[in-house]
């Protein structure tokens, strides 16, 4: 069944609901509220089947202890293999509460203090607090910008993966790579070649691979996603691939994870960890939303990933017009999440401004409230992450905010 593209501009008010994009927003100096397109969660209602399943089940006056029916994970393995051609078997599913805690679960549990995990900045920053709080070492592979000549504006750097570099940086406790597939913020969906090339340099360093893959299912239309167990049994060997239904069909706040690991020892200790952290005990509504989005939600996702593409479209049209070839601000393509990577760096550069100057802007001038791009790392400076998952009108304003902000830096200082 077709979902109309217009199902998603009438968002759901969902001030005074406990929400943390809306609710919990402040008021700038000048008592203006922010706008929030920070936090990556969407304004859509979630699928009709989510909201039938979940409204079947509360309507059980017991909400008792559960466990993971069989058919959760059918479901999950039958969306993949539909997907993404890849078959899993049901022995290699881990259930964890979420994508961070498998994360940080896998670190503990495939690990030692001390020893080295890499992560390829600018990326998802509670990656640096996963690994420095459970005492790792951070072991920093920055991404490699290129600007393709056939590129115009709006259009800005791509990022691809310095291997080379990782070679160099890999050290004799280096233990674990955390990949960000597709990658947030810079909406890079990784190539089988590129993924193959990394498995290469893991495989020969014996590096396991605990692969971040929550946002596969909002990739552009025509763009393939290969998971990283899919490369062949020697990557699957030392892959702990994590995913969840949270972000594509906006269900994060009863979230749950699948975890895929499909090595035995691995998926043994990984599920002593997440017993020993007490982490085993299943969400009994997030159990019923996870099973109806991968089981019953497939037109919608199709229809929301058209929507997507249409906002992304417009933004970049918007972009090219308001702000011309001076490429005040362009934006990283974005071929998978729907987060743009907004790049500031040639306006701070021609008006003498600095980081603080455009965020102080953005919050003071503006009123708008995006992601600051140094929390994904060093080479974040001069960028700022934009959730695009709303209405058209919310954009817009978003959009026309973003050049109060920019007009004000390029104004005498």
């Amino acid at each position: 069944m077709n979902v109309p593209s217009s199902v998603f501009e009438a968002v759901p008010e969902r001030r005074g609901t406990n929400c943390y994009k809306w609710d919990h927003r402040p008021e700038n100096a000048r008592g203006t509220p922010l706008l929030p397109m920070w936090v990556a969660d969407m304004d859509f209602a979630c699928p009709p089947a989510v909201r039938e399943a979940l409204e079947s089940r509360i309507a059980h006056p017991v909400y008792g202890y559960t466990f993971e029916p069989a058919a959760h994970r059918r479901a999950f393995g039958e969306w993949q293999r539909d997907r993404n051609r890849w078959e899993i078997e049901q022995e290699w599913l881990v259930q964890a509460p979420a994508v961070m805690p498998a994360v940080r679960a896998a670190i503990l549990a495939l690990t030692e203090p001390g020893d080295g995990v890499v992560i390829q900045p600018p990326v998802y920053y509670p990656f640096f607090d996963a690994v420095r709080d459970n005492g790792r070492e951070l072991v920093l592979n920055p991404l490699v910008e290129e600007t393709a000549d056939e590129r115009k504006a709006p259009y800005g750097v791509r990022y691809s993966m310095d291997l080379d570099h990782l070679e160099s940086v890999i050290g004799p406790r280096t233990r674990m790579v955390l990949l960000c597939s597709p990658h947030n913020p810079t909406g890079r969906v990784w190539s089988k070649a590129e993924l193959a090339a990394l498995a290469e340099i893991c495989l020969r360093h014996d590096l396991i691979v605990v692969s971040d893959e929550i946002h596969c299912d909002l990739r552009r239309e025509r763009t393939p996603f290969i998971p990283f167990a899919a490369l062949g049994a020697e990557a699957a060997a030392r892959t702990v691939a994590c995913h969840s239904a949270s972000k594509a069909f906006n269900v994060a706040g009863i979230a749950t994870a699948h975890v895929v690991v499909p090595a035995r020892e691995l998926r043994e200790r990984l599920s002593a960890t997440l017993s020993r952290l007490g982490m085993t005990l299943p969400n009994i509504l997030a159990m019923e939303a996870s099973h109806a989005a991968y089981g019953a939600s497939a037109s919608w996702l199709d229809s929301l990933v058209r929507h997507l593409d249409e906002q992304i479209a417009w933004l970049a049209s918007e972009l090219s017009s308001r702000f011309g070839p001076d490429d005040a601000v362009t934006m990283s393509p974005i071929e998978g999440t729907y987060l743009a990577w907004l790049d500031l760096r040639a306006l701070l550069g021609r008006t003498g401004r600095t980081h603080r100057d455009a965020e102080r802007a953005l919050l003071e001038e503006a009123a708008l409230w995006l992601s600051d791009g140094r929390q994904f790392g060093e080479n974040g400076e001069g960028f700022f992450r934009m959730n695009l998952a709303t209405s058209r009108s919310t954009l817009a304003d978003g959009v026309s905010r973003l050049e109060t902000a920019v007009r004000f830096l390029e104004s005498p200082a």
